[in-house]
Formats: C-alpha cells, sequence, structure tokens
C-alpha cells in the first residue's frame, strides 16, 4: 500500500496570508510623506515583529480552525500598526510657535503703522509656510531638525524698518528746526519773546 502524506496547506495559506499583510503594511508605511527614515524603520520592525509572532502562532497550534483564529489575529496585529509622525509634527509646532512669537512682537511696536505691520507677518508667515514646507521634504530626523532651526532663525530674523512715523517725525523735526531759526534771527524780538515763540513751537511739535 502507498504511504499518504498530508499536505499542510492550511498553515502555509495562514502565513501566506501573514507576509501578505505585511508587505502592505510596509508599502503604506513607505508611503507616508509625514514620517522620517527612522521613524518608517521602526514601524516596520514592529510590523515585523507582529508577524512573526503571528507566524510562530501558526506553527504552534494544531487545528484548522486554531490556525484561521492565528491568522486573523495575526494579521489585524500587523494591519494595526500606525506609527505616529513625531518628528515633523514637532518641527511644524516650532515654527508655529516662532511665528506666534514674532506676530506678537510686531504687534507691540508702537513704531510701525498697521501697513508695516501687516508686510511684516506676511514676511513672517512666507518664510514659515516655506520651512514647514522643506520638512515635508526631508527624510531624516537630522534633516527635520536642521530645517526646525533653520526656519526658527529665519521667522526670527524678521525685524521691519520703521519708515512711515519715521519720516513723518523727521518732517516736523526739520519744520521745528526751521521755525527755531527763525525765531532767533527775529531781530526786533526781545530774548524773552523768542523764549516764549520757541516754546509754543515746541509744543505744537509735540502734538503732532
Amino acid at each position: 500500500m502507498t504511504s499518504v502524506d498530508p499536505e499542510a496547506l492550511a498553515k502555509m495559506e495562514a502565513k501566506k496570508a501573514i507576509d501578505e499583510a505585511l508587505k502592505a503594511k510596509n508599502d503604506e508605511i513607505d508611503a507616508r510623506t509625514d514620517l522620517t527614515d527612522e521613524e518608517k524603520a521602526k514601524a516596520k520592525e514592529e510590523a515585523k515583529t507582529k508577524a512573526d509572532a503571528a507566524k510562530q502562532a501558526i506553527d504552534n497550534v494544531t487545528t484548522n480552525a486554531e490556525v484561521e483564529k492565528a491568522k486573523i489575529n495575526g494579521t489585524t496585529e500587523v494591519t494595526s500598526v500606525n506609527p505616529e509622525a513625531v518628528a515633523k509634527t514637532k518641527a511644524k509646532k516650532a515654527i508655529d510657535e516662532a511665528l506666534k512669537a514674532k506676530n506678537d512682537e510686531i504687534d507691540a511696536r508702537t513704531d510701525l503703522t498697521d501697513e508695516e505691520k501687516k508686510t511684516a507677518k506676511a514676511e513672517a508667515k512666507t518664510k514659515a509656510d516655506a520651512a514647514k514646507e522643506t520638512i515635508d521634504k526631508a527624510t531624516t530626523n537630522a534633516e527635520v531638525d536642521q530645517v526646525k532651526t533653520n526656519g526658527t532663525t529665519e521667522v526670527t530674523s524678521v525685524n521691519p524698518e520703521a519708515v512711515a512715523k519715521a519720516a513723518a517725525k523727521k518732517a516736523i523735526d526739520d519744520k521745528l528746526a526751521e521755525q527755531l531759526k527763525v525765531i532767533a534771527n527775529t531781530l526786533d524780538a526781545t530774548d524773552e519773546e523768542k523764549k516764549a515763540a520757541a516754546d509754543k513751537a515746541k509744543t505744537i511739535s509735540r502734538r503732532s
């Protein structure tokens, strides 16, 4: 009589399902642009550990029902791996905080006009947006950290020049200097009258 050897199909198919789940998870991890290379590697390692544990569990069971259960549990475990994007999220938060601080600093400046403040804030936001876009393109933790440092420096460096108010003040000062010169050169006025006129001109100038 010819000997009949059982074909080990159930466990083989269950392990194949685990491998397919692992490949799909690795592809999903690779496609995520919010993760750094280090975060991807760690997530893949976690998925592989779960897959290996699932295949070991399949080897340890004896019935088709147990194999099926181990397969379902294993694929669920592998699929559940969902790495958190820590590095890029923290870097973007640092950029946002730098932008908020800069906006608050701009708002607190009394030497700037509303238009100058608006222009300065727009410049700071442009720099912040560019930094966050570069963070998205970075692939390693080191690159993300470098971009974060560069980006916060760029945002912090925005220092608008107070042009309008400074120009207006200069015009007033120039006019006052001209008036004081005229007063000083008024030959028929006494020293007391010149001082009174000069004081009045200075008071008017300060109110402007």
